[in-house]
């Protein structure tokens, strides 16, 4: 059941996930990550795939991609962001939604991190 879907959803979340190590060469952590897999420094993606919403469509499901960019002392996040956001929109029937930047204070420092949360969306068909 839904074997078609299921591969094209595979294939995307490949192709999301080496565009981003291809394209960058950082650390990428897909879903969860546990407290020996964290990386050093906060330069860094997460991909995180949200809830499926109905559609319109009675055979056409949506959902969300999140992509988490964590970034440490870089000036140039906007650029950077725009960069990731043409890497990730290349990928077959994944579009860009939006972004949602934060500025994030490091526990007992006076440092920061920027974390840009880039919201890309896909179309699931499935049986009904």
């Amino acid at each position: 059941m839904n074997e078609k879907s299921k591969e094209r959803m595979i294939k995307q979340q490949t192709a999301i996930y080496q565009g981003l190590v291809n394209e960058f060469g950082m650390p990428v952590v897909e879903d969860e990550l546990s407290s020996d897999e964290l990386p050093s420094t906060f330069n860094h993606f997460f991909i995180v795939y949200g809830d499926f919403q109905k559609t319109d469509s009675a055979t056409v499901l949506l959902q969300e991609i999140y992509i988490v960019y964590l970034s440490e002392d870089n000036p140039e996040v906007e650029t950077f962001t725009l960069d990731v956001i043409s890497t990730i929109s290349k990928v077959n029937g994944v579009e860009f939604n939006r972004t949602v930047k934060e500025r994030l204070k490091k526990k007992d420092s006076d440092d920061y991190i920027d974390q840009v949360t880039l919201i890309f969306n896909r179309k699931v068909k499935y049986d009904c």
